[in-house]
């Protein structure tokens, strides 16, 4: 496993824990205001506002681990069928294909963050400005998109 690769893996492996410990924090937090909402009839004011940009931002914050663990649906009957070299340059092109879908989904996200901190978009509830929370979500899949690119660099090509 080349050095790059091995970093990739650590860093999307660091950011998944604290994304999936992030997601657990928010899971008590919505029984916590389930609770205070239908046996008090008090909620937590604004939960409903962070709850999804949370949740947007700490499943972004996964992708990285996803495509470090090549944890991501794969087809590869076909390269069992026509030998090991075939087997390696359909992984190569799906690893490729990997990196450019998450960096044209970040190059979109980019331009979602820019439209909605120009237009001054904010939370319904809170009224804070939800491009930050965008521009999190863009960083991850901006990560993503370059753990794909490391992963695409390790291949082990397969003796034909």
């Amino acid at each position: 496993m080349s050095t790059l690769d091995r970093r990739a893996r650590q860093l999307a492996r660091s950011l998944a824990g604290v994304a999936v410990t992030g997601l657990l924090v928010l899971a008590f937090a919505t029984a916590a205001d389930v609770l205070l909402r239908y046996a008090f009839a008090m909620p937590i004011r604004g939960f409903v506002d962070v709850v999804s940009l949370a949740g947007a931002v700490l499943l972004a914050a996964c992708l990285p681990h996803v495509v470090a663990t090549r944890g991501n649906i794969a087809v590869d009957f076909l390269g069992r069928r026509i030998g090991p070299r075939a087997q390696y340059w359909l992984d190569v092109f799906g690893a490729f294909a990997v990196f450019v879908f998450f960096a044209l989904m970040a190059w979109q996200y980019l331009r979602y963050t820019i439209d909605m901190k120009s237009t001054g978009e904010v939370m319904a509830i809170l009224r804070w400005p939800v491009w930050p929370w965008w521009a999190a979500v863009t960083l991850f899949v901006f990560i993503t998109a370059l753990v794909a690119l490391a992963t695409l660099t390790h291949r082990e090509e397969a003796s034909a």
